[in-house]
């Protein structure tokens, strides 16, 4: 019998590190810049709309709104083997749904455009905690 694969772990940039702190904490964090006020995702030095190089890390509400998924089949890795198929959302966030974040659907049933979703936190088996995505109650 072989050792089981492990999941690959995210990795943390220059950029990120805020962000994968505050996952870390139980809440989803971006930039805003500190010029115009623009929130940005994904992380990077420079406002695309401004060009200010200031920005400071705000927590969101975690809420937002189904924008696409796909329904993985195909194992892509042999550490997902035991977990096809499942399902990916692209999920637009409240605060300004021009920001798309991705994660795996923890619902019952299937997704929908638009549904309202909400960001939980889960402790994959690499100890990272994650960002999954389960339908927000009402």
């Amino acid at each position: 019998m072989t050792d089981p694969v492990p999941r690959p772990a995210p990795q943390a940039d220059r950029d990120s590190v805020p962000f994968w702190e505050g996952v870390e904490a139980g809440e989803l964090r971006v930039q805003q810049c500190d010029a115009c006020g623009r929130l940005r995702w994904p992380p990077r030095e420079i406002c695309g709309r401004c060009r200010s190089t200031a920005s400071t890390w705000r927590a969101l509400s975690g809420a937002g709104r189904i924008d696409s998924w796909i329904v993985a089949h195909q194992v892509f890795h042999p550490a997902f083997a035991d977990s096809v198929p499942y399902t990916v959302l692209q999920v637009a966030v409240d605060e300004q749904p021009d920001i798309q974040m991705i994660g795996l659907y923890e619902g019952e049933g299937e997704p929908a455009f638009g549904m309202a979703v909400r960001a939980v936190f889960v402790r994959g088996s690499n100890g990272a905690m994650l960002v999954h995505w389960t339908p927000s109650p009402g």
